[in-house]
């Protein structure tokens, strides 16, 4: 893990606290509308997640994660600052096959089939990638001001410093986390027909 960095990946708030308190692993992404080039891509292998808050939709989640939103949704927020708590090293990346596999991954993520659902179906040429990050929580969080850039569509931005990781600790404790992704790792594996 780098000691210092200055890239950041958006995502909604509640998953942002989902991945700091290590009960979500996996992002399931296409991209937003305003991507740099036209298309998703991973070239950053660790990223700030940056809690975004518009869009976010409690139709789409799980049911224990709607009181989660709630809670986000009624707590007092500054729109003109941005507050990162978690840092991501990604582990693997994939390309989702079908709504199916991504809805037996759910132990792992905090959607819901309607969501996954949706994610297939914008842009359907377009590969729906899961990625594995081991997450950290910061030992502080650090706010920043919003600034211009970091707002729109899009999935990555640079903040305006770089951010320090040090102190950082594994939202999961190391033997868990192997023994997740084993599990995780086995299920993408596994052709269709095998799929439980």
């Amino acid at each position: 893990m780098k000691m210092e960095h200055n890239r950041a990946f958006k995502e909604w708030a509640v998953a942002c606290k989902a991945m700091g308190e290590g009960r979500q692993t996996l992002l399931i992404r296409k991209g937003g509308i305003r991507e740099e080039g036209g298309v998703f891509t991973v070239n950053d292998p660790e990223f700030f997640l940056l809690p975004t808050y518009e869009h976010q939709n409690a139709s789409l989640l799980q049911p224990e994660f709607v009181s989660r939103l709630e809670a986000i949704q009624s707590a007092p927020h500054d729109p003109d600052t941005v507050t990162l708590a978690v840092y991501a090293v990604v582990d693997t990346i994939t390309v989702a096959r079908d709504e199916e596999q991504v809805n037996a991954l759910a132990g792992e993520h905090i959607w819901n089939p309607t969501y996954v659902k949706q994610r297939f179906d914008f842009n359907p040429y377009d590969p729906l990638y899961l990625i594995l990050l081991r997450v950290y929580r910061l030992p502080e969080p650090v706010t920043l001001p919003m600034r211009p850039e970091y707002v729109g569509c899009k999935s990555w931005i640079t903040l305006e410093r770089p951010l320090s990781t040090q102190g950082a600790v594994p939202a999961i404790p190391d033997a868990e986390f192997a023994r997740r992704r084993a599990a995780l790792l086995a299920r993408l594996e596994k052709p269709k027909s095998q799929q439980d």
